[in-house]
This record gives structure tokens, C-alpha cells and sequence, in this order.
């Protein structure tokens, strides 16, 4: 797909000029067509990826950082998803077709960025829970980071790094790198518990699993 220069300074969270400057400096991929520059969306995602480039696959023009103190404001009934219908070979597809973006969301792009991180190293943690995420930020046109909980009715074999298969899978977007890093340790330290462990192996109901996760958020606050 070609793009022109403004879809691509959307696209990378840029302005049009900082995009002309790399397209002069051929510091981004692009070809003038009858004096057009145009882009290709694959190859402008690949160039990101190498460089941990934010991409907006979303119709919003700005975002604002948002600072992570508990993962109770970024979660409602409708971010935890039971019982779902998953294979080893796609889940990936399967988890983005259910999760809870915008319409204009390029969804294609969210599982091609989810596969590219698993093809570097399983998201698979251990004690039955993979925490997937997109190799780089993304912008998907809200105001947090998206978190689901995603409960297969079989457990996946996921080349997990215990060897243990996966009741657990916790889709991951945040829209900066901060963000993200410090969401991951916040998740790291609840994923710690094991009382949070035993309460997604069960399977508990949504009210049942905040109650948890408010209590862990808590003790980590004193």
C-alpha cells in the first residue's frame, strides 16, 4: 500500500516536515513517483521496527502520556475475555479479532507487530502465562494503554520458557516506550504474587480477580 507524506507523519506520530527531512536525507524508505514521494506501509513498519518507532494505526492525531499507578482504571468486564476458542497456530489472530480497539484500528498491523515479537523470543513467561505484546509502541485512538485478559479453553503449548502451557494470555499495547516499561513492571511485580497466580489459573470472575489485584496494588504502595 503507498502512502503520501501526510499519512506517514500520522502514521509515525511525526510531522510532515520531520518526514521530509528523513525522505531528503534517505534515511526512511520512499519513492518519487512522477514527483510524488510515496511510502510503502510494510516497509515503513520494517524500518520502524528497527528503530522502536511509535506507529499510530489509529485515526487519533495525538495521545498523551499516561503515568501507571494501578491496573484497575485501564480494566472493565468487557477486558477480560473467558472460555475463548484458541489454537497454538492462531491465537494471535484469534486474541486480535476479539480485543476492544477502534474501528479504526489496522488490525492486520497489530498481528503482524505481535507475531514479529514472538519470532524473536516467546512472550510465554511461565506458570501459565504469556504476556503479548507488539514489538514497538503503539497509538490505537484512546487516552491509556490496552491490557485484556484472554482465558483459552484449552491450555497452549507456547514454547513457554518453564516448559509449563499457557491458561493465561495478557495482551499488552502501550503507546511510548516509557509507558510500556513501566506498565511491564508493574505487571512483572502482580505476576510475582502468588496468590494473582492461583487466581488466573482458576479462573476467577472479573469482580473476584480485581479484588486481588487491588490488594496486591495495595501492599505495593506501603
Amino acid at each position: 500500500m503507498d502512502l503520501k507524506v501526510k499519512d506517514i507523519a500520522q502514521f509515525l506520530v511525526m510531522s510532515e516536515k520531520e518526514i521530509l527531512k528523513l525522505v531528503k536525507a534517505k534515511e526512511i524508505p520512499h519513492q518519487v513517483i512522477q514527483d510524488r514521494v510515496v511510502f510503502n506501509k510494510d516497509k515503513v513498519i520494517e524500518w520502524a521496527l528497527g528503530r522502536n518507532i511509535p506507529l499510530n494505526i489509529s485515526g487519533s492525531t495525538h495521545f498523551e502520556e499516561y503515568q501507571i499507578k494501578s491496573l484497575i482504571p485501564l480494566l472493565d468486564e468487557k477486558s477480560v475475555f473467558y472460555n475463548c476458542d484458541f489454537t497454538e497456530a492462531k491465537y494471535i489472530e484469534q486474541m486480535t479479532n476479539l480485543a476492544l480497539f477502534d474501528a479504526s484500528v489496522d488490525r492486520d498491523v497489530v498481528v503482524q507487530l505481535l507475531k514479529s515479537r514472538e519470532q524473536l523470543m516467546s512472550t510465554a513467561i511461565g506458570n501459565g502465562i504469556s504476556l503479548p505484546h507488539p514489538r514497538i509502541p503503539l497509538v490505537i485512538g484512546r487516552d491509556k494503554p490496552l491490557i485484556h485478559f484472554f482465558f483459552p479453553k484449552n491450555f497452549l503449548k507456547l514454547n513457554s520458557l518453564d516448559g509449563k502451557p499457557v491458561h493465561t494470555l495478557i495482551l499488552i499495547i502501550s503507546q511510548t516506550i516509557k509507558q510500556h516499561l513501566s506498565l511491564l513492571a508493574h505487571i512483572s511485580f502482580l505476576l510475582s504474587q502468588k496468590e494473582i497466580q492461583q487466581a488466573l489459573e482458576a479462573r476467577l470472575s472479573y469482580l473476584e480477580l480485581m479484588t486481588v489485584i487491588e490488594k496486591h496494588e495495595g501492599q505495593r504502595r506501603r
